[in-house]
């Protein structure tokens, strides 16, 4: 096991962060930003990891720029920003980025001026809204009577749809599956979707399936590719590297997914630190260590600790 900190920092080396005041401070003072993200290192689903909003706090109280980036799209920033407050958190809305935000801009960007099919939550609508983009009605079709292919003729398509938007959705089903294939039929129809996170742990051993499903089965049935805007895109933090508010190599990212959150560290130039109390673990880190497997090393995190917490206590205001 390595213990960063008594020793230099190797990149990809998924060295154990050593926990000792003085080695803390020396490496805080190569950071000026830390992206963190949201559900497995901040909190999970709707409660408050121990100790996390102090921690978050006291790293903004040295000095640190700090920013919460979450894949997170069935939620609009407004509502990320509000429940992340309402924990504790001291983070302002322009400091929050979101993988449906992300897309929304994506699709301001490309000048589009039709309307969405969305299969996913009211957080994508709301951040298309603002930009903006028009979307049909949140589909609840019901399956009762449906059968396929007999109804499929029933399915009603609007013709002003130019892009077929993916997302988490907890209702997604075979009618807003055939729905999007419809239109994908149409290769002027874009496909755009906000992340890859196949599953989210909802409680020791048991996994909720996530916005992955969702695009890999419409990609499966659609034979059609989906360009992703959320983590591990950089695209999620091209803005802030562009306009000089945050220096790739003076931000550190804080994440538990080495899929999403390291890989998008690695993309971006970021020192990266795993956390345990989400997706991944030290051991799966030291599994992508020893892989053959092409790219893995993408994802193998610089730097690993158990929990945010373990930080606090050498985090004092005497020594920042």
């Amino acid at each position: 096991m390595n213990l960063a900190l008594n020793r230099s920092i190797q990149k990809g080396g998924c060295q154990v962060l050593g926990l000792n005041r003085y080695g803390l401070q020396q490496w805080l003072k190569t950071v000026d930003t830390i992206v963190f993200g949201g559900d497995g290192v901040l909190w999970s689903h709707d409660k408050v990891l121990d100790n996390a909003a102090e921690t978050f706090n006291a790293l903004r109280a040295m000095g640190k720029k700090a920013f919460i980036c979450t894949n997170n799209s069935v939620t609009s920033v407004d509502g990320i920003c509000k429940f992340a407050q309402e924990m504790g958190f001291l983070v302002a809305k322009e400091e929050i980025l979101s993988s449906g935000q992300t897309l929304a801009k994506f699709m301001k960007e490309k000048k589009f001026n039709k309307k969405c099919y969305v299969v996913g939550g009211q957080g994508i609508v709301d951040e298309l809204k603002l930009v903006g983009i028009e979307s049909l009605p949140l589909d609840h079709s019901s399956l009762q009577g449906f059968s396929m292919p007999d109804h499929i003729h029933s399915i009603f398509l609007d013709s002003n749809v130019g892009a077929v938007v993916v997302g988490a959705d907890k209702d997604f089903n075979t009618i807003k599956l055939t729905k999007a294939c419809c239109y994908l039929k149409n290769r002027d129809v874009m496909f755009v979707a906000t992340n890859r996170d196949a599953a989210l742990p909802a409680a020791a051993g048991r996994m909720v399936p996530s916005a992955g499903v969702m695009v890999a089965a419409i990609q499966a049935a659609s034979q059609r590719m989906p360009f992703i805007c959320g983590k591990p895109n950089p695209y999620m933090c091209i803005d802030l590297m562009r306009k000089g508010v945050i220096q790739p190599e003076r931000t550190l990212i804080i994440g538990d997914t080495m899929s999403t959150d390291i890989l998008l560290g690695y993309k971006c130039g970021f020192q990266t630190l795993l956390v345990g109390t989400g997706v991944n673990s030290y051991q799966d880190a030291m599994e992508a260590q020893s892989s053959k497997a092409p790219l893995l090393y993408q994802q193998i995190p610089d730097l690993y600790v158990p929990k945010l917490s373990n930080l606090l206590p050498f985090l004092s205001s005497r020594n920042r």
